[in-house]
């Protein structure tokens, strides 16, 4: 009987302590582990570019929300330990481009030494401005703030550090990418949806020929391209008013000469958006000329944008490395390029 009680109290103190275990979920009837299940079943294939000989797995089309064209394509280098990575936001004025962008002669080679340095890859869609649209840019940013987060959220099925991230962008994707690290963090704590509640800060951000603000009427008039007396006439005639006026979810000049739509333009003001405690800018617009923007190309590209961002910065304590102007204008005296910039962030 004695022997029968000690096994007993043995039992007991084995299932009160496994219960105290919370990486161990019991089954009651076979009394084994039940492993975690993963939140995403990848399915690999093969990749769009060549590898080089690279150990990687590519998947393609992950859906991270409802959309037909949320989706993100990923690189993984082979690791026993989770990496870092890159997230890649394509360019297209929020009304065209794709995430295979990336895949063109122009990023392979940054895909392939990310890769050699044992740095994931991503590269996003967002749902694009359509004419009709009533939320404005504001729905591809956060498109592009709820990859982020989901990304975040399955960062143990892409063995990837969910802390360590740096973002990419050229053009509009460069300037979501800056709206994000502009802006506190953008996490819903007290969401129901696990996938909200996951951060929006990163380590750092590279903008490849970036918009310093989406506020096009206060920035780009008054700071831009002041010197040059630039009126938003100017720029309606050159990219449209049915384009300006979509930025904003709006279709006439009299929904646009708005509070709501001014409270609105407040949002997508990065420039007045930047604090110390926002992660380091790695910028470059260099292309077009340094003169009065008279294009949609130099409306949207201009090398004055760097400017901005860098006198921006500079003003709020924020790190940069800028090389501006065509010809240049500004070079940062340490001559870091993109990948450089990338690899160093990530390895920080």
């Amino acid at each position: 009987m004695k022997t029968q009680l000690i096994l007993f109290y043995l039992v007991i103190i084995t299932l009160i302590s496994c219960s105290n275990d919370e990486s161990i979920t019991m089954d009651i009837d076979s009394e084994e582990p039940i492993s975690e299940e993963p939140l995403i079943e990848l399915q690999f294939s093969n990749s769009p570019i060549d590898l080089q000989g690279i150990n990687a797995l590519y998947a393609s089309d992950i859906p991270y929300d409802q959309y037909d064209s949320t989706k993100f394509d990923v690189f993984l280098p082979t690791s026993s330990s989770a990496t870092g990575i890159v997230i890649f936001i394509h360019g297209g004025g929020f009304t065209g481009g794709d995430k295979a962008f990336i895949y063109t002669d122009n990023y392979t080679d940054t895909i392939i030494e990310l890769l050699q340095n044992g740095i994931a890859v991503a590269t996003i869609n967002y749902r694009l401005l359509l004419p009709e649209d009533s939320e404005g840019v504001l729905k591809s940013l956060n498109d592009s703030k709820k990859a982020l987060q989901y990304i975040r959220y399955i960062h143990k099925e892409l063995n990837i550090e969910k802390e360590n991230v740096v973002l990419f962008g050229t053009s509009a994707g460069a300037s979501t990418a800056l709206w994000l690290a502009a802006n506190d963090d953008l996490r819903e704590i007290n969401s129901l949806d696990l996938i909200e509640q996951e951060s929006t800060k990163v380590k750092g951000i590279a903008l490849n020929a970036t918009q310093s603000s989406l506020d096009i009427e206060t920035r780009w008039l008054g700071n831009v391209f002041s010197e040059f007396g630039t009126s938003l006439e100017d720029i309606i005639q050159e990219v449209g008013e049915e384009n300006l006026y979509s930025f904003y979810g709006v279709t006439t000049k009299e929904a646009y000469e708005t509070p709501e739509i001014e409270t609105y333009r407040e949002q997508v003001d990065m420039l007045s958006m930047l604090s110390s405690d926002d992660p380091e800018i790695w910028v470059k617009n260099t292309g077009g000329h340094n003169n009065e923007p008279l294009t949609t190309s130099s409306f949207y590209h201009h090398p004055f944008h760097a400017r901005e961002i860098k006198k921006f910065a500079d003003a709020a304590g924020v790190a940069n490395v800028t090389t501006y102007g065509s010809p240049i204008l500004f070079s940062d005296p340490n001559n870091e390029d993109l990948v450089q910039f990338l690899i160093r962030k990530v390895n920080e």
